[in-house]
């Protein structure tokens, strides 16, 4: 069962400088760059030797202990300061990897697998952020941090549906609102935030007008914001690597990982993972991994 709490803090990319997790932070106090979520007491991990590691994750399979059965069955590497009864878990994480037909693999020219991310509670990816970031949430509350908290995101439809499904779980304590583009989503990306009892405010403009305004409330009110500048998203994403790599019989030295980018937060949280893992000795190689952007909106591509 996990035990050490670790040691983790806000780390900055631009500064380099660390802040304290009891407190809602989006983006650093002191040069307003990107904050990542670092454990100071990594180190520790690697005093457990890597093949320990294979099977402390592979037995923890077997457990009928729902804080260990979705992303934080990796509890030591995604969050080990959030105590498990804080865990809010809807099903989340460890979707198969799927093979893919014979037309595509001929296509292709290779043998191929899907992560087939669609079978979340929410139908989306953006679930295994989400369960970190309320998880962590939960325990401020839990810690007296916080009482009452709203919780925003904006949306084009994948990432409101997830924020207000989890925010829902731990209602009254958390109330939330989502803003979205008028007039550019579906009914059923609507319906989504509205079925989990989120308030839904439509904004005139596109995404990153709705963006805008959810920054503004962070910056002057105690929100939670729960789009991907969102920390504690990015370390709930790491997810995906350390499920790969188990799927994979911790061998991941031919493995070539695809990952759709946007503004690169899911393959950050790709190469953290993968990294740690590495570090622990838990695989014995790194995999390539290839980013795959829109030519229309190709920042990190151009960058």
């Amino acid at each position: 069962m996990p035990a050490h709490p670790g040691r983790l803090v806000y780390r900055c990319l631009g500064c380099g400088g660390s802040f304290g997790i009891d407190q809602l932070l989006y983006v650093c106090p002191e040069c307003r760059q990107v904050l990542l979520i670092e454990d100071q007491e990594r180190r520790r991990l690697q005093e457990t030797p890597g093949a320990l590691w294979r099977r402390i994750f592979d037995y923890r399979r077997m457990l009928n202990l729902p804080a260990l059965k979705g992303i934080y069955r990796y509890h030591e590497f995604i969050g080990p300061a959030i105590p498990l009864d804080a865990v809010v878990y809807l099903g989340e994480g460890h979707t198969p990897l799927v093979a893919a037909n014979r037309p595509l693999r001929d296509r292709a020219g290779m043998n191929f697998y899907f992560k087939n991310d669609g079978q979340n509670p929410s139908a989306s990816f953006k679930d295994r952020g989400m369960a970190s970031a309320l998880s962590a949430i939960n325990a401020m509350i839990r810690r007296g941090e916080l009482e009452e908290v709203l919780a925003v995101c904006a949306s084009t439809g994948d990432t409101s549906a997830a924020a207000a499904l989890y925010g829902s779980y731990l209602a009254p304590r958390i109330k939330s609102a989502v803003l979205l583009p008028h007039g550019k989503v579906t009914p059923q990306q609507l319906g989504q935030p509205l079925g989990s009892g989120a308030t839904v405010f439509e904004i005139p403009g596109v995404f990153d007008d709705c963006m805008k305004v959810v920054e503004a409330l962070s910056e002057d009110y105690p929100v939670a914001l729960l789009n991907s500048k969102n920390a504690w998203r990015i370390l709930g994403q790491e997810s995906y690597s350390y499920e790969i790599a188990q799927d994979l019989e911790y061998d991941v030295s031919q493995a070539v990982v695809v990952v759709p980018i946007g503004n690169a937060g899911n393959i950050t949280a790709l190469m953290s993972g993968f990294l740690k893992f590495y570090e622990a000795g838990i695989i014995r190689a790194l995999p390539k991994i290839l980013g795959v952007q829109s030519e229309h909106a190709d920042p990190v591509y151009r960058y």
